[in-house]
């Protein structure tokens, strides 16, 4: 019957070491349902935070710049820019899983108390927290769902604890995203101050030449073509004034756009400064001749060539200060309204009901395994026997290597 290995002969070793089994299964399980009973309950508790919302503002924008990107919220708020296939629930992630929000939790929720840990941390404070952190992480874990939810649980032996770890944890990742935001803001703010007085001082000087060169020449009154010809440059100008403001944004970090923008930008600009000149010059620039008037700027007095450009440069000047102004009214608006940017659609509660030891998954997973591990015993056993009885010129070999083993164990235990 054992020749052929068939299902049979399997079947027929169980049943004829049945009670060799039984007795073995017994010596195992009795132990692990017992110590599976007084194994120490544990409890998840479980909260889920929205996906941050790209956040807006509204109002009229400087050098193509909202509000929303002075203050750094590039897709949801945390102030710069995010590489390829990265959303800001990853960023979120990262946060959580930092060391710096665990240490904050830890502290703020007397963690080192809970586990024992405290004469530790005061005789050793880094060796103390290393154990604290790592106590910590056993229980703590976050993911993210298909939908981009933030999944946060903790596991604890005591369920209320667990709330209050899983509530300190959302109020550090809550405090470390305000201390993003409100830092971008006043940066906006400062920003924004900044090209306020530099645009008021501009807008001062222009509208002191152009005081003088009246107080010089009398008035002077433009032709109709030549009043287009400084509505125009004076849009050029101001274009160019909010390319160099993007441009300064971008430098001081207060933009989170990819350098490839900054250097697109740069190349813009010094275009655009090179056709003003240009234009400012009498020469037409090309792809701008209908900005040029109809007659040659030779042809006109000098008087109201000056005059042009001067009022050319107030009325930049003007758009630009009118423009900055209300801006920083945004942002000042802006960083003194308090608002939390986490959303927590499942707040922490008592699970209801142990997480862990499952008990009945550690009998099953004890029981298969310790099941089979018998039965290879068996069936090497059998095989073994088989070799014996059948094959003893295969067998021999292996008899003397043993005998020699014990006579080597034997003679250590003489010695």
């Amino acid at each position: 019957m054992s020749a052929g290995k068939q299902p049979l002969w399997y079947l027929f070793l169980l049943l004829k070491n049945r009670w060799f089994l039984v007795k073995a299964l017994l010596v195992v399980m009795i132990p692990t349902v017992v110590i599976t009973f007084l194994m120490t309950k544990k409890y998840t508790v479980t909260s889920l935070i929205m996906p941050p919302e790209e956040q807006s503002a509204s109002g009229l924008t400087i050098a193509g710049l909202g509000l929303a990107e002075f203050a750094g919220y590039f897709g949801g708020g945390m102030g710069f820019s995010l590489p390829l296939m990265t959303t800001l629930s990853d960023v979120y992630e990262e946060i959580l899983n930092s060391r710096s929000l665990e240490e904050s939790v830890i502290f703020a929720t007397s963690f080192l108390d809970s586990t024992d840990l405290r004469r530790m941390y005061e005789s050793d404070p880094q060796q103390g927290l290393y154990w604290a952190r790592k106590k910590f992480r056993d229980g703590y874990e976050v993911s993210i769902s298909p939908t981009g939810f933030l999944k946060i649980e903790f596991t604890f032996s005591d369920p209320e604890y667990a709330v209050e770890v899983s509530e300190a944890i959302i109020a550090a990742l809550d405090s470390i995203n305000r201390e993003i935001t409100s830092s971008r803001l006043e940066q906006a703010r400062m920003f924004l101050e900044q090209r306020a007085m530099m645009a008021e001082s501009s807008l001062a000087g222009a509208s002191e030449a152009i005081r003088v060169f009246e107080a010089r020449y009398g008035l002077v009154a433009p032709e109709e073509e030549l009043l287009g010809y400084i509505s125009n440059l004076a849009q050029l100008k101001a274009e160019y004034a909010m390319l160099m403001t993007e441009i300064s944004a971008m430098r001081q970090g207060i933009s989170g756009a990819p350098s490839a923008t900054l250097l697109y930008n740069q190349r813009k600009a010094a275009e655009l400064l090179g056709v003003i000149k240009m234009l400012e010059s009498g020469v037409p620039a090309p792809g701008y001749e209908d900005i040029m008037p109809s007659l040659s700027l030779e042809e006109y007095p000098g008087i109201s060539l000056e005059y042009a450009v001067l009022r050319a440069d107030y009325e930049m000047s003007l758009q630009i200060t009118n423009a900055v102004k209300i801006s920083l009214q945004e942002a000042v608006a802006a960083e003194e309204r308090q608002q939390t940017h986490i959303r927590v659609l499942d707040p922490p509660r008592h699970p209801g009901w142990k997480s862990r030891p499952k008990k009945i998954l550690i009998w099953i997973e004890v029981f298969l395994i310790t099941f089979l591990a018998l039965f290879s015993f068996l069936v090497a056993r059998e095989n073994l026997r088989s070799v014996k009885n059948n094959s003893p010129e295969l067998w021999d070999p292996w008899r003397k290597l043993l005998e020699d083993i014990r006579k080597d164990l034997s003679f250590g235990r003489r010695r």
